[in-house]
């Protein structure tokens, strides 16, 4: 009779030590979940005017189509205030480069690196870029227009209305935005084509990271 009430007992037990193991893992599971869902880094304020964002980083893709030649490859963009810190690499057009841009849009301070290791600044580096893209490179404005929005100067946006613009001819060049990030808060192109003369260039940008 004592071994029948001990066998009786035994399931009893079994379920307690099961419950609790249940538990546990049920408890890990919303502890994971938690995690997998909180945000990476905090929040970040971005200026309804683009203009007012000081800091910005972007990384894609970029093709290129001139009279020197044609091809594709990769970016990278660092924007702190009046700099930007842009590496290009593959068989893109221009060739690896390492570009940095400095100062007010309308004459800024331009260093080339290419990738055997020449570096030039002012004017030569402007007439190597020239040379490359087979066209004049409005360097102090790229920032502006990777944004999508005009340069400080003269400008014309097709649309009724700026905010509804898609088309922005400037200093020459003609920016085609043709489709913009679906983030909230960020209003920026993802995707778009520029054309100056027969030199074509053609951007995707597969990440924004804005205000950091």
């Amino acid at each position: 009779m004592a071994e029948s009430r001990e066998l009786r007992v035994l399931p009893a037990q079994v379920l307690f030590v099961l419950s609790r193991a249940v538990l546990a893992v049920v408890a890990t599971v919303i502890l994971i979940s938690g995690c997998t869902h909180a945000p990476s880094r905090p929040l970040v304020a971005i200026p309804s005017d683009l203009n007012q964002l000081e800091q910005w980083q972007a990384r894609g893709r970029i093709g290129v189509s001139s009279a020197a030649g044609g091809g594709s490859g990769s970016f990278q963009w660092q924007q702190r205030g009046d700099r930007a810190d842009v590496e290009i690499r593959g068989p893109v057009g221009i060739g690896s480069v390492r570009l940095q841009v400095q100062g007010d849009a309308q004459d800024p301070h331009v260093t080339l690196e290419t990738s055997d290791g020449v570096k030039l600044e002012s004017q030569a580096a402007w007439d190597e870029l020239e040379t490359r893209l087979g066209a004049q490179v409005p360097a102090g404005r790229l920032r502006f227009w990777m944004l999508g929005i005009a340069a400080p100067g003269d400008h014309l946006w097709q649309g009724a209305a700026e905010q509804d613009a898609k088309i922005l001819e400037q200093d020459g060049w003609r920016i085609d935005y043709q489709q913009y990030s679906d983030e909230p808060g960020a209003h920026v192109p993802v995707r778009m084509r520029a054309s100056s003369g027969d030199t074509r260039v053609r951007i995707v940008v597969d990440r924004w990271q804005l205000g950091q």
